[in-house]
């Protein structure tokens, strides 16, 4: 008895030492913060079923995200512009294209329209449409307020690649500029009658504080940007070195699966094929 109590013991010590050990195991994310809601809403998922921690950085630009993965200061960085997938690879790192999302024109709750033309759009940055009540007359009286995010972050290079107007326009001087996806979604959610570009990915995780428009009578589906039919969409990305480690090869082989695909899609984004 003394003997098989003494082997318990010893099993239950080398079991906890090796669970503490690979509980240790650390996966460091960061980059684009654009990027960031869908990436940790899978990481929330597969820690779930694994013992890996996955920790999050505050946001990097691209040239430092590079710098960080080659110091081993982070294991992945997320990215959705500045991509130069043929440098990259040259490089030795590896680019995974995860999954393509609509950039949206999201409204606080409070505003009670569901669509805008190009040109109403366009009116409210350059300060021509001041309220709600110049877009719909059965809206109350409610002065627009409006937020952008700077013009070499993706959200907005998206809408001026695509909206003609917009590439074009003066912004009215006093409009608010949210560096930042993540402050650009506090901002819409808190914000009473207010307006910025965000993505479909902010909107799902917004708990219907912010709500997306319709541009120029087309939703912006995951369906309609897969189609084509919604031209305004980011592509998410997340690069690696070329040989990373077991954990950070687990993660992304639990992105690209059937389960991921469908966390991505409740994310109302479009899985990478």
């Amino acid at each position: 008895m003394r003997i098989s109590f003494i082997a318990v013991l010893l099993f239950l010590s080398v079991f906890h030492v090796s669970k503490f050990a690979f509980a240790s195991t650390t996966i460091k994310v960061d980059g684009s913060t654009g990027v960031k809601p869908l990436i940790a809403s899978l990481a929330e998922k597969y820690q779930e079923k694994s013992l890996a921690a996955i920790n999050f950085g505050d946001g990097l630009n691209p040239k430092d995200r590079i710098v960080a993965l080659k110091r081993n200061d982070i294991d992945i960085a997320m990215a959705s512009h500045g991509i130069d997938v043929q440098a990259l690879t040259d490089a030795g790192y590896v680019v995974h294209l995860i999954a393509k999302v609509a950039v949206v024109i999201g409204v606080n709750e409070s505003v009670m329209i569901d669509n805008l033309s190009e040109q109403e759009l366009c009116g409210i940055y350059n300060g021509s449409i001041r309220n709600w009540q110049n877009i719909s007359a059965s809206h109350a009286n409610a002065p627009i307020s409006p937020f952008i995010r700077p013009f070499n972050e993706v959200d907005t290079e998206v809408l001026v690649k695509h909206i003609g107007c917009f590439s074009q326009i003066k912004i009215e001087p006093s409009i608010k500029i949210k560096k930042k996806s993540g402050h650009m979604a506090k901002a819409l959610a808190t914000t009473n009658a207010s307006i910025g570009m965000t993505t479909l990915i902010r909107v799902a995780q917004s708990k219907q504080r912010i709500k997306a428009l319709s541009l120029n009578g087309i939703a912006p589906s995951s369906a309609n940007v897969s189609n084509g039919h919604y031209p305004l969409s980011r592509d998410l990305f997340l690069i690696t070195k070329e040989t990373p480690s077991s954990s950070v090869k687990q993660f992304l082989n639990f992105i690209k699966s059937s389960e991921g695909a469908k966390i991505i899609q409740s994310n109302h984004a479009a899985p990478a094929n």
